[in-house]
């Protein structure tokens, strides 16, 4: 802890950022002004009354239970930035009316608002506004700062709110306390010179500069890989991130009957949610690139094992590489397992920074490679079913919950699979670069996901080789390319 004088003269007890927050805070310097990477732009919205009144009585508490809501960061000259947590908020919420436009209209608006500067020192760093739309639905809008909290975070945060409305409207429990930020961030920045950390670091070393080297797998038919071994004909990674990281984003889903049977073929064979899910998205990838079976993405993951990291807000995210070498002659569930237990190792070793990951990746790399060079084409994140409270079923069936996209990716392809608020089906979230434009390669994509998802559910003992056989490229697809 460092005691830290502010312009104002009042003394405060801070902290440095841990280093996911380094990360974002990199990330936002790195483009500049013109893309707002540290936005995340949020609404929660119900077809329905809302005592707008008692809302805002119930902000202001989830706020003040809430440590990283009024979290302040402050320039220093050893440190860069330095944080606090202030004793109470001076949050205004404001009520936003488009009750007289469609929704489409009041969502392009909210993402207007969401993509606008978000400040850094010394001041507020959320804004939330009570929010009224057209065809009798309300709700509310958030604008959050990325280095104070993360979709998981931002989701409790809403639970949160919503509990304490219930609380004060229809007499339901008062939720239980959040948990402090400062002893989450402690043990953060401990890990640092713990000796996890260090065998953290040996695990990836091993992992990464022992091992044979991965192979790239795109999610472009116009495979860029195959492209660049004209001139490196030994290549096994690619140069994919140049370019302007200006977003574009696509939404698909799946139905509440389709996303049930996945769902139940994973709880009757005891199989990760989201180890079936990296199984579509590696298997859409075979098959982009001639039914590879070394096939290697980003798994994005939200390290919040405990209460303490589930109900202390902040930003817990890490990358690390899911690589997985699957045998046609595996069933679909054998493949699975193979996954999760890949996966479930990993996790046990992901507090280390993914920026230090790259490192040792780089390290392991040819000495031709350079800093853009990679095998992951794509990210990946789950985000598990999380129940948001409403006044009734009626209402929790209209529910909406909306992410307005911030504009700039940070790297080419970021897939998100959550679940709608509604009825629960998946959602597929594809933040892509526009350059070059993959909107027709993601089309094909997520056909050859869903695919996957199917034959596996409907057949959980189905060969990998003949899910690659059904779910094949045809030569007219690869052709419209």
């Amino acid at each position: 802890m460092i005691s830290k004088t502010l312009p104002t003269g009042e003394t405060v007890t801070a902290f440095p950022i841990a280093t996911p927050q380094q990360f974002m805070l990199g990330m936002s310097i790195q483009y500049g002004g013109d893309y707002p990477i540290n936005n995340i732009g949020c609404g929660y919205y119900w077809k329905g009354e809302m005592n707008f009144d008692v809302m805002k009585e119930s902000i202001m508490e989830a706020v003040q239970r809430c440590d990283t809501m009024r979290l302040r960061f402050v320039p220093d000259e050893q440190y860069k930035v330095l944080q606090y947590v202030t004793e109470k908020s001076e949050m205004e919420i404001e009520t936003l009316d488009f009750s007289g436009v469609s929704h489409q209209e009041a969502h392009e608006e909210l993402t207007k608002i969401a993509r606008g500067p978000v400040p850094m020192f010394l001041c507020e760093l959320h804004k939330i506004c009570l929010v009224k739309l057209s065809e009798g639905y309300n709700g509310i809008f958030l604008k959050l700062q990325h280095l104070a909290m993360d979709a998981y975070s931002t989701k409790i945060f809403i639970k949160d709110i919503m509990d304490i409305y219930l609380s004060k409207t229809q007499g339901k429990a008062y939720p239980k306390p959040m948990r402090p930020y400062i002893p989450a961030l402690i043990k953060e920045l401990s890990y640092l010179k713990s000796e996890k950390y260090a065998a953290d670091k040996q695990y990836w070393y091993d992992s990464l500069a022992k091992t044979t080297e991965p192979i790239f797998t795109d999610y472009m038919l116009d495979n860029r890989l195959k492209k660049q071994r004209v001139e490196h004909p030994e290549h096994r990674f690619a140069d994919i991130h140049s370019g302007s990281p200006e977003e574009g984003i696509i939404l698909k889903d799946m139905s509440e009957q389709d996303t049930k049977k996945v769902m139940d073929m994973c709880e009757e064979k005891n199989l990760s949610v989201c180890a079936t899910l990296s199984m579509a998205v590696r298997t859409a990838l075979s098959v982009f690139n001639d039914n590879e079976e070394d096939v290697s993405f980003k798994m994005i993951v939200n390290r919040r094992g405990s209460i303490e990291a589930k109900k202390s807000g902040g930003i817990r995210i890490n990358f690390f590489p899911m690589r997985s070498i699957i045998s046609p002659d595996k069933t679909f569930k054998e493949a699975i397992e193979e996954i999760e237990a890949v996966q479930n190792e990993m996790y046990q070793h992901c507090d280390l920074a993914f920026i230090e990951m790259l490192g040792v990746r780089h390290e392991s790399m040819p000495k031709d490679a350079v800093f853009d060079s990679t095998y992951d084409s794509m990210g990946l994140s789950y985000q598990p079913l999380m129940v948001i409270p409403n006044v009734d079923e009626e209402t929790a069936k209209s529910a909406v919950s909306v992410w307005y996209n911030n504009g700039a990716s940070m790297i080419p392809l970021y897939l998100t699979i959550r679940h709608r608020a509604a009825d629960g089906g998946f959602q597929f979230v594809f933040e892509y670069r526009k350059e070059p434009d993959p909107r027709y390669d993601i089309e094909v994509f997520f056909k050859k996901m869903y695919q996957t998802l199917m034959l596996g559910a409907e057949n959980p003992d189905i060969k990998v080789s003949e899910i690659l056989e059904k779910a094949a490229v045809t030569e007219e697809e690869r052709n419209n390319a």
